[in-house]
């Protein structure tokens, strides 16, 4: 299950961020470790950029338990001196291997479709080689490199388009 963050995700936030294995590759030395009040910001900043766009970062929900897991959905950033929709994903350490990000990847990109959003990029440091899956499986392709929060990330772009919608082959008799 996935939603807008809300106030009372802040637990399950500090949990996430404040991950050592998930923190590696977030905010891997020289960079310092996210300090609570980072972290309740970003919370509160994934509030904000839903009440300012009308969508933004989801929380991320184990089914069964409703425990939150992870991060996930759209966002605008900044690359290059441009503006950009972000499809960001982190995931609690104990969670990975299960999908989790790949599975919010996949319907973040049908989102974009939805939305009508014409180019969605996603910013994976180059030795993450899960991220870099994540990203191919949702369609991405590489494109370049950018200097982002202080680190070197490869770009994986999409211009996610309208799927046409499905049509019967006239030519074959209906079952």
């Amino acid at each position: 299950m996935t939603r807008a963050p809300a106030p009372e995700d802040r637990d399950g936030y500090l949990a996430l961020f404040g991950d050592p294995d998930v923190e590696r590759w977030l905010r891997p030395p020289p960079l310092e470790p996210f300090r609570e009040a980072e972290i309740l910001d970003l919370l509160s900043g994934d509030g904000e950029h839903w009440a300012t766009h009308g969508f933004g970062p989801w929380a991320i929900f184990e089914r069964g338990s409703e425990e939150l897991v992870g991060r996930g959905g759209l966002r605008w950033t900044e690359i290059d001196d441009r503006l950009v929709i972000e499809l960001p994903w982190a995931i609690r350490s104990d969670r990975w291997g299960r999908g989790y990000a790949s599975e919010a990847a996949l319907a973040a990109i049908d989102w974009a479709r939805e939305m009508e959003v014409e180019e969605v990029v996603a910013l994976v440091r180059a030795e993450n080689a899960a991220s870099r899956s994540v990203a191919e499986k949702a369609g991405m392709s590489r494109a370049g490199t950018a200097r982002h929060a202080g680190l070197e990330h490869l770009v994986f772009r999409l211009r996610p388009r309208r799927r046409p919608p499905a049509t019967r082959d006239a030519s074959r008799p209906c079952a």
